[in-house]
């Protein structure tokens, strides 16, 4: 039977003649061990447990060859054929899916077919009386290590503290084509703060699909930052126009508007009493009604990233809106292609400057006199230290509104720019203007190729929808639900799904809950923390079982102690969180028999991707809302 073993590279058997220390590259630096091991280009490397060798973690369909540093099609008449499980196990198929059924002591991978020890191998006798003679400083360190816990696992995080205090900032064109533009979206504002300040239970458990957003601001900008102080017909403040400062006049346009609002609007714990989220929904509705006056050369993204960073130091016109800890939340709802010029190019501004083409269609025919999209990426992520983790980006912009490439969020628009309406070319029939991408009862709209490179770099944080739609009803359902993501307590999808054994509906994985600060994990009254032997996190794939000390009998608590760690400098209590059981005579392994979590692969799951779910009856969710979330999942 083959085995797995490790074969090194033929560049570490050089060096290794030459004379450079094994897992060196040949200048001497550590070889990364990863290095040339392509697996076939249907895996992974990953490195295993303890020696850290290199081996394939394969894509599903496929599964590891030529001693585990290839991927190969798994044969669909007999999926276990060729899979060894590193000679720890067995292969059982779960329908075309191969999964290993390991040893004790073993652990399966986060690709199901390797069986890998829970245990460090023992020391190397003759390499400890080698090292006798090194320095006490080389013997710390050497004994540091030792000490340090087994690296048996990866943690993925589920889900991070739950965010109650959220900063919305709305980008709104002003510009001449946008009044009916602008009254669509303020028809959504009503529903869009119904569900983060008030939220619904759609599902009947009592309990509201997610926690309310506590601590709200928004603001309102328009896309007018001037055209450095040249005559241009469309803008009347010609030199930085509204310069990214939030509006707070109200539009004669809606009725019922009080004379001027702040600068931005908040309801929080101290006025949420009295400022209802109807009454807010119709103040943002009476100042994002900008108009249609603003100036023609729109710089939305120059807008956005002026409001959040000059404009909100102390004295700037926006300060105080800005939270450290809050989620953030940028939208943009515009019909132009963002034209943020560079500070270096004002002449692209300069109605006399007839070499340079009509006014119009500058933007497209001067692209190096625009910043590049990559200065907004780094400018946004600067606002945040977690970088683009805790800030979503929406745009309503003018992608077409049937190309399904183009709607969605960041990660799944690799093909949009390839759309035709997509591509940017001066209309030969009037060569004053663009080719719209979407022309629709809305009104027409121009190829946002700009906003859709900074989508696609922002990834799954940022979102795309068509502003030529006549009804935003899901576009804004699909950004509520977002903002709220991190607020669920009934499902999260996940990044990578873990292994999962369909026999037994059961992943092979542990999730560990870190509380906000040391207080105890909650009490399960039908297996007390009393019955339970102490535990830690670094040891949950060989715990001792709780037992009822009367009976004998072993338990699994909701949650089990494992003691502090600290983070950020801080004692945390972690707590194992209970996998609830499933019955796999059921269909797709049927409901919860109990409160717990679980796993739902992607094809089974109503939101269309691999997901994590909470059970829990009653009234109180299963996980704290300020508690972190990781699943510990074998390597």
């Amino acid at each position: 039977m083959k085995r797995f073993r490790f074969v090194p590279p033929m560049a570490t058997v050089f060096c290794a003649l030459v004379g450079w220390p094994v897992g060196c590259d040949c200048d001497g630096s550590p070889a990364d061990p990863c290095a040339g091991v392509a697996c076939s280009g249907a895996g992974e490397c990953r490195l295993t447990p303890f020696v850290a060798e290199p081996y394939c973690a394969c894509w599903p369909g496929y599964h590891p060859a030529a001693d585990g540093l290839e991927c190969v099609p798994n044969d669909p008449g007999d999926p276990c054929a060729g899979v060894y499980c590193s000679d720890h196990g067995s292969c059982v198929p779960t329908g075309p899916v191969p999964v290993c059924v390991c040893d004790d002591g073993y652990e399966r991978d986060l690709s199901g077919l390797y069986c890998f020890s829970t245990t460090p191998p023992p020391a190397d006798a003759d390499a400890a009386g080698a090292d006798a003679d090194s320095s006490a400083e080389t013997d710390a360190d050497a004994s540091a290590e030792a000490d340090a816990p087994p690296s048996w696992w990866a943690d993925r995080t589920v889900r991070e503290p739950g965010l109650t205090k959220l900063d919305i900032v709305f980008m709104v064109d002003n510009s001449g084509s946008m009044s009916q533009e602008q009254a669509a979206l303020t028809a959504r504002f009503p529903e869009l703060l119904a569900e983060l300040l008030d939220p619904p239970d759609t599902d009947g458990d009592t309990r509201p699909d997610h926690a309310a957003v506590e601590d709200l601001n928004v603001g309102v900008i328009s896309s007018d930052m001037g055209v450095a102080g040249y005559r241009v017909s469309t803008c009347t403040n010609e030199d930085v126009g509204d310069n990214g400062c939030f509006r707070s006049t109200p539009s004669p346009a809606v009725l019922g508007c009080a004379p001027t609002y702040p600068h931005f609007l908040a309801r929080n714990p101290t006025n949420a009493a009295e400022y209802s989220p109807e009454q807010m929904a119709t103040d943002l509705t009476c100042i994002a009604t900008l108009g249609t006056q603003g100036c023609g050369f729109e710089q939305q993204l120059k807008a956005m990233r002026g409001a959040l960073t000059v404009d909100t130091v102390p004295g700037g016109c926006n300060a105080g809106f800005l939270r450290n800890d809050s989620l953030l939340a940028l939208i943009w709802v515009t019909d132009e292609e963002d034209c943020s010029v560079r500070s270096d190019h004002t002449e692209m501004f300069d109605p006399e400057r007839n070499d340079l083409g009509n006014l119009n269609i500058r933007c497209f025919t001067h692209p190096d006199f625009v910043e590049p999209v990559s200065d907004y990426v780094t400018a946004f992520r600067s606002l945040r230290s977690t970088g683009d983790a805790n800030v979503f980006l929406a745009m309503i912009v003018g992608v077409p509104p049937d190309a399904a490439e183009c709607i969605g969020f960041g990660d799944g628009l690799t093909e949009c720019l390839d759309v035709p309406e997509m591509i940017a070319w001066v209309d030969p029939s009037e060569p004053t203007s663009l080719v719209p991408s979407c022309n629709t009862p809305m009104g027409q709209a121009f190829p946002p190729r700009r906003f859709v490179a900074l989508a696609q770099e922002w990834g799954k944080n940022a979102y795309v929808d068509s502003i030529c739609k006549s009804d935003w009803t899901q576009a804004f359902a699909v950004i509520g639900g977002r903002l709220v993501e991190s607020l669920r307590d009934d499902y999260v999808c996940l990044a990578e799904a873990p292994p999962f054994d369909g026999a037994t509906c059961t992943a092979g994985c542990w999730m560990i809950e870190t509380l906000s600060d040391e207080r105890w994990c909650d009490e399960d009254p039908e297996c007390p923390s009393s019955w339970c032997p102490p535990a830690t996190a670094e040891i949950v794939n060989r715990l001792e079982p709780c037992r009822d000390p009367a009976t004998g009998a072993e338990c699994v608590p909701l949650k089990r102690d494992l003691g502090l760690a600290v983070a950020s400098g801080y004692p945390r209590r972690q707590c194992l969180v209970r996998q609830v059981p499933r019955d796999p005579a059921a269909p797709r392994c049927g409901d919860p028999l109990g409160d717990g979590w679980y796993f739902v692969p992607e094809p089974w799951s109503v939101h269309f991707c691999p997901e994590v779910d909470f059970a829990r009856t009653g009234p109180v969710a299963l996980l704290s809302g300020d508690s972190r979330v990781d699943l510990r999942c074998p390597r």
